[in-house]
């Protein structure tokens, strides 16, 4: 040993200082791989980006899931906003809001027809909103506006009682209706999109409406009253549909008889039900909407401000359903559906899946008929 230690020594002495350099060099590259080796050894195998989950699994957990989840940080961009919540974008893994926070699907029988309704002016009354919630079945969807006071505390609400939600986004009547002593002018608020505005101030004012709340399923037009619109039915609301699009929301468009550019996830009320009328009024329109629903298999219907007497309507309207063969659904299951989940062990613990999802078609596109 004393031997090779005593070579080794007249070796590296004979060596020039390039040789020397050199072997310094090889022989630190050889103890960095080592380390590095033991390193990762001990980390063991990488996370994976956004959500750890299975993709094919989440789908079919979103097609037969029981609840709605609270804003997902992986749908949100990472910083907040104008309106102070982040503004939505797609997922990780492709998912989007208009399905993460859709309300539960709805079970259709064969040949039943379809109709989702939309609530309008909720938050005005919080007693009568807290009433309608707990009161109204689940597929209910509602329409928020940005203005809506204690609006965390009702977004909770909603998603506890199992309502999917929509922004109103605040938009400039055209012509205001006259003012009453039953219905109040308009007020589009601060931050209304018009016709009037430059489009880099309508994109300004429709981002602060996205970011003042967050885990809704998409954004409407519909606004409380019986005033009219034109700016969302204008060639200058095309890039903001555009962008809903990209940021993976739905979008409804509140006006009975009106085109809308047929983007993805979107779709035009049938029937706009004002519950500033009298009791018999709104019945019409209710049996209006259910009409129009047995006539072509499916129908949207936006009613509101929320009003006690609404509420009265629903609750004498909504158990009659079921007796003409309607089946009431949250409006994302006809503006963005989800395949039918496939038959698994573990169905019966997530909640059963829609039996005949060929059925949730996109109003504006019948051959949507997979994930948007």
């Amino acid at each position: 040993m004393n031997n090779v230690s005593h070579t080794a020594s007249l070796v590296w002495q004979r060596m020039p200082p390039s040789g020397r350099l050199f072997v310094r060099f090889w022989g630190g590259c050889v103890v960095a791989v080592g380390v590095m080796g033991v390193g990762l050894q001990l980390m063991g195998p990488p996370k994976m980006g956004g959500q750890d989950i299975d993709v094919a699994s989440y789908d079919t957990t979103l097609a037969s899931k029981t609840d709605i989840p609270a804003p997902q940080a992986d749908l949100l961009e990472n910083t907040a906003g104008p309106g102070g919540y982040a503004l939505p974008k797609r997922g990780t893994h492709g998912h989007v809001a208009r399905q993460v926070y859709a309300a539960p699907v709805v079970d259709v029988p064969a040949g039943s027809a379809q109709v989702a309704l939309i609530l309008t002016g909720v938050g005005d009354s919080h007693a009568v909103t807290e009433e309608a919630l707990s009161a109204l079945p689940s597929p209910i969807s509602l329409a928020l506006s940005p203005y809506t006071p204690d609006m965390k505390k009702l977004l909770e609400l909603a998603r506890a009682n199992k309502h999917e939600t929509l922004l109103a986004l605040p938009v400039q009547p055209s012509q205001a209706p006259a003012k009453t002593d039953s219905t109040p002018e308009v007020q589009a608020g601060p931050k209304a999109l018009s016709s009037s505005l430059s489009a880099k101030q309508n994109t300004t004012n429709y981002q602060w409406a996205l970011s003042s709340l967050a885990g809704y399923v998409g954004v409407t037009n519909a606004t409380t009253g019986t005033s009219t619109e034109d700016y969302t039915h204008s060639t200058a609301f095309t890039p903001i549909l555009t962008d809903m699009a990209q940021r993976g929301l739905l979008y409804l468009n509140a006006t009975p008889d009106t085109a809308i550019q047929n983007t993805e996830a979107t779709g035009t009320a049938d029937v706009n039900i004002n519950t500033d009328a009298d009791i018999v009024n709104i019945d019409i329109q209710l049996l209006k909407l259910q009409q129009a629903a047995r006539r072509t298999g499916r129908a949207i219907g936006v009613m509101g401000p929320l009003r006690p007497v609404a509420l009265a309507c629903l609750r004498a309207w909504i158990p009659h359903l079921k007796d003409v063969g309607i089946t009431l659904v949250p409006v994302s299951m006809l503006l963005a559906p989800l395949p039918a989940a496939p038959p698994t062990a573990n169905t019966a613990l997530t909640g059963n899946a829609a039996a005949n999802g060929a059925m949730h078609v996109n109003l504006t596109n019948p051959n949507a008929g997979k994930r948007q």
